[in-house]
């Protein structure tokens, strides 16, 4: 599955870099892109997602696929560049996150629905199924299910308003969290995706439960784990990390 996905995200991007398959900034429908390649929609579909991750393309619902680029030509030039936000952009989006995402994820612990559940629980299968690929270019998807995952959780705390800012946020370090899975997480030390499903588990484990002060922490876990990383990386400042400043009473 690993190598048919490849090699359908270079046949798209080949098509798309030909201008085969763009007709005024738009690809062909999701069912007409399956029938032309001779592929499943499922499979195209993850395809499709791992394009729209890198920023190649913008997927919109009930409106179809769109080239994100204006010019089709900065296609390949893309595609062979790591997208990684400006350190100040990120640094100042993970700080937010330290501010929201502990009393958030509380929060969600009490609200949550069955529903809610079910997603989460999805999002941990696909990031279950990516882990054990061990595969590199599993970074956009790896990245998608992550932000789902988490956009999920504010969701699930019936705050409407929460959740679409928190949505934005996502939408900011989304290329960043891309960008670390490929230099480092997934390729280089797998050892890492494994402590984040990990953690992943732990927060769904403690939603589901109802546990307020374990799912509380469970984030905060999590979130520590990941700003260690991005400093560690070199794309966020140290000073953003509060958990380990003085800022770090804040957040209790």
């Amino acid at each position: 599955m690993n190598k048919k996905r490849q090699e359908l995200i270079k046949k798209i991007s080949d098509l798309i870099s030909d201008g085969e398959i763009i007709s005024e900034g738009k690809l062909p429908t999701e069912r007409e892109l399956a029938a032309m390649l001779g592929t499943s929609r499922p499979l195209l579909r993850e395809a499709l997602i791992a394009l729209e991750a890198l920023g190649l393309i913008d997927i919109r619902d009930r409106q179809g696929i769109f080239l994100a680029e204006d010019d089709s030509g900065e296609l390949r030039k893309a595609l062979g560049q790591v997208h990684i936000w400006p350190m100040e952009i990120l640094s100042q989006v993970m700080e937010i996150r330290q501010l929201l995402d502990p009393p958030a994820t509380a929060l969600a612990a009490l609200r949550r629905k069955d529903r809610d559940l079910a997603k989460m629980d999805e999002c941990i299968s696909m990031l279950e199924k990516i882990h054990k690929d061990e595969d590199p270019l599993e970074a956009p998807l790896g990245a998608y299910w992550n932000t789902v995952l988490h956009s999920t959780i504010f969701k699930s705390t019936g705050n409407t308003l929460l959740a679409r800012i928190y949505e934005s946020l996502l939408e900011m370090s989304e290329k960043g969290i891309t960008a670390m899975r490929m230099d480092v997480l997934d390729s280089a030390a797998p050892d890492r995706t494994g402590r984040i499903l990990e953690q992943h588990r732990k927060l769904v484990a403690a939603i589901r439960d109802r546990d307020v002060e374990r799912a509380r922490d469970a984030s905060r876990v999590h979130l520590r784990f990941t700003i260690d990383t991005l400093v560690e990386l070199s794309r966020v400042t140290p000073l953003s990390n509060f958990f380990a400043s003085r800022m770090d009473p804040v957040l209790e």
